[in-house]
């Protein structure tokens, strides 16, 4: 009986000689606003002839280069990334669920589709954050994972005790407003700027109290490159940023990954770039421009802040492999939305260059899919031996899916986002999502379609109209609300409320309305959606009246 007890306890202790498997490392790497068509590995078959024309319009009217060196940039600009995606899945089929950024990365961090918790602009995912509880990393930190966030947070409400704090010891109304200081009281206001108020975030929001053990980072749409004051170290400020944060964020990230003592505890590792929104401005270092050479700085500058990112991934890889951890870490690669594409105009400094979100149409803040197609891979080189691109209908809602079921062998259940897990070695497996939908602002603010109004890149947001989109196989359905008079300049006198169906195999640029030719899958697929529509809250503090254009069926 001793015996049998002996070896039922060696078996327990040793899985009867069965070794259990190591946990993966996760290394999630988001850039910010980068296009579809910016990543080398999306656009090695595109040409200039699939860019958008009016873009390349304006290009060649106000800006001069040619498209065939930003086409040629974008793929010099990416040795690292290209060879990780190049020996992982590349998803060639992947969508946000926003093309915003607060609201993208609340659904990716939550695996549930944020319009589910009324956040459908910035706005919205600002004011109103995430119930406590609902972020993935949780358990992933169960698991027994060490968890760090570095770099952009932007998933939760301003500490407006910071500001306060400040206004109250200057004598002023905590209902003074925060741009009013500017004009005002510019002391006051670069004291606020100082303080790193921008760039901070709530208790009930903050990343320590909500799975990760490290936090550095910044909780607004930008940070930066050089002297920012807008970061925080776990729950102090981290004061003026010395150096450019993509170098920085990457040396926070290192010593993370350093501190898990060659990997004698697995580490998932949120790395968040700043890069590439705002990209126009200011220089990138010289060491990042120096490959790029034409004569036009801000094509130059862009793909320069591109090379910054993928040489840094290039520090990490290394790193990995120094420490032979390489092998077993998990690599998730994306962007929030679309590109802010259509370069320096009148004065402001409105996005990237070409080849922006080609060959797709529309840019970020809106709901064409040059909005929320993006970029996205996986690399795993212990389980992903045959590397392959992928067609199947992803979100970026299945990220964190991922990382669990890498983790801990089981994927979380009832959640919008799904486990990549099964495609690693079965890429004809059924389709993962039946449909992806999303409703909020489809704005022209942040791009180049801003030339088609009569408003700029401030005043044009308000009277945006609200959009739904619905995408199903090779199909994309989109609802775009009423344009009111005045504002766009192809309908000036303004124009009810619309359905458009589009084939995105044949018209990835959407240029051929399908809506009157089949007219029973436009049924089809808006039931489908207004049965998601059914369901969605009111926003936080979008106007309601937009709201409800986007959740009360029309007919097709």
């Amino acid at each position: 009986m001793k015996e049998i007890l002996l070896l039922l306890l060696i078996c327990g202790l040793s899985s009867c000689g069965k070794e259990t498997e190591p946990k993966p490392n996760i290394l999630f790497i988001m850039m910010d606003d980068l296009g579809y068509g910016q990543l080398g590995v999306n656009n090695d078959t595109l040409s200039p002839t699939d860019f958008d024309p009016f873009f390349i319009h304006l290009v060649d009217s106000l800006q001069g280069y040619l498209p065939q060196t930003a086409l040629e940039y974008s793929r010099q600009a990416v040795p690292s990334l290209t060879a990780l995606a190049q020996n992982g899945i590349v998803f060639r089929n992947a969508y946000v669920s926003s093309s915003l950024c607060a609201p993208s990365r609340l659904g990716i961090a939550t695996g549930i589709h944020q319009n589910r918790f009324g956040v459908y602009s910035n706005g919205d995912g600002e004011a109103g954050g995430f119930p406590p509880g609902s972020l993935l990393v949780e358990q992933l930190k169960n698991a027994g994972y060490r968890t760090a966030h570095v770099g952009k947070w932007h998933i939760g409400s301003r500490n407006q005790e910071v500001l306060n704090d400040i206004l109250k010891r200057h004598g002023l109304s905590e209902k003074t407003a925060y741009r009013e200081l500017a004009l005002r009281y510019p002391e006051i206001y670069n004291e606020v700027e100082n303080s790193g108020y921008y760039g901070s975030v709530i208790a009930e929001h903050h990343p320590l109290n909500n799975g990760f053990e490290y936090y550095f980072g910044y909780n607004t749409w930008a940070s930066q490159f050089y002297h920012s004051t807008l970061v925080w170290e776990n729950f102090a400020h981290a004061g003026k940023q010395k150096g450019y944060n993509t170098d920085v964020f990457t040396q926070k990230a290192l010593d993370f990954m350093k501190e898990q003592e060659a990997g004698a505890q697995p580490f998932f590792l949120q790395l968040h770039y700043h890069a590439v929104h705002d990209s126009l401005e200011p220089r990138a270092p010289d060491r990042y421009l120096a490959p790029f050479t034409s004569p036009f700085p801000d094509l130059n500058n862009f793909y320069a802040h591109m090379y910054g990112v993928d040489q840094n991934v290039g520090k990490i890889i290394a790193y990995l492999k120094s420490e032979g951890l390489y092998e077993n870490t998990l690599i998730i690669f994306t962007s929030d939305n679309g590109a802010m594409a259509a370069g320096r105009h009148k004065g402001h400094k409105i996005g990237s260059p070409l080849p922006g979100n080609a060959p797709f149409s529309g840019h970020k803040g809106n709901l064409y899919q040059g909005g929320i197609r993006v970029p996205m891979f996986i690399h795993w080189p212990e389980k992903i031996r045959e590397p392959f691109v992928s067609n199947h209908l992803v979100s970026t809602l299945d990220i964190l899916p991922t990382a669990i079921e890498a983790a801990t062998g089981k994927a979380p259940e009832n959640l919008d986002g799904k486990s990549l897990i099964p495609l690693q070695n079965n890429p004809a497996l059924p389709p993962i999502h039946d449909y992806l939908f999303g409703a909020g602002v489809h704005a022209s603010a942040w791009g180049f379609l801003i030339e088609k109004t009569t408003k700029d890149h401030i005043t044009e947001r308000p009277f945006a109209p609200p959009a739904w989109v619905l995408i199903q196989k090779d199909f994309l359905l989109r609802f775009t609300g009423t344009l009111p008079a005045g504002v766009y300049k192809e309908y000036i006198n303004g124009r009810e409320p619309i359905l458009e169906l589009f084939d995105l195999n044949t018209d990835p640029a959407e240029t051929q309305d399908l809506a009157e030719i089949y007219p029973e899958r436009v049924a089809q697929m808006s039931r489908l959606y207004y049965e998601e529509a059914a369901t969605l809250p009111p926003p936080v503090v979008w106007e309601r009246e937009k709201w409800e254009e986007v959740i009360q069926p029309v007919e097709p």
